[in-house]
């Protein structure tokens, strides 16, 4: 369970969002030995949030599945991926545009200026995410990770 790891643990869990991550496989840190769960959502939304959902159970558990699983499910990690770095604008050109034009540029903008409004889109749909996961696995603890912008999604 989560009260157990140690923070270098964490911080190797929080690593993982940046990984290429495969829907129904399970995530492991410190090499091989610790399992944190299943990877039961993989999130690539327009507004450019890239999330994943973890399942800390012994076998894949999805969204969908019947209630019995998912009101099993007693733990939840979610990770999201931080803001695709500007040296990729030629490879992922999109993400790069997403993540700091219309996410980052706005959100500093609001803050610099004093100014309240709207929340960038990566925020309202990384909240929603949440919110989601939150309602499938109604009987879990959940824990967040995140890293740049995925911090302030999360």
């Amino acid at each position: 369970m989560n009260n157990f790891y140690t923070d270098e643990q964490r911080v190797q869990i929080a690593k993982k969002e940046y990984n290429n991550l495969k829907l129904k496989k399970e995530l492991k840190i410190d090499g091989v030995n610790i399992s944190i769960g299943y990877v039961s959502q993989v999130i690539n939304k327009p507004s450019g949030e890239q999330s994943f959902v973890i399942t800390h159970t012994d076998r894949f558990v999805s969204p969908v599945a019947p209630l019995p699983e998912r009101l099993a499910v007693k733990e939840v990690t979610v990770l999201y991926r931080g803001s695709t770095g500007l040296d990729k604008i030629k490879k992922q050109t999109g993400d790069v545009w997403q993540d700091w034009v219309v996410n980052n540029v706005d959100m500093a903008r609001k803050i610099l200026a004093a100014e309240q409004g709207a929340p960038p889109p990566q925020l309202r749909t990384s909240a929603e995410t949440l919110k989601e996961a939150m309602r499938h696995y109604p009987n879990a603890q959940f824990f967040v990770y995140g890293h740049s912008l995925g911090s302030m999604n999360g």
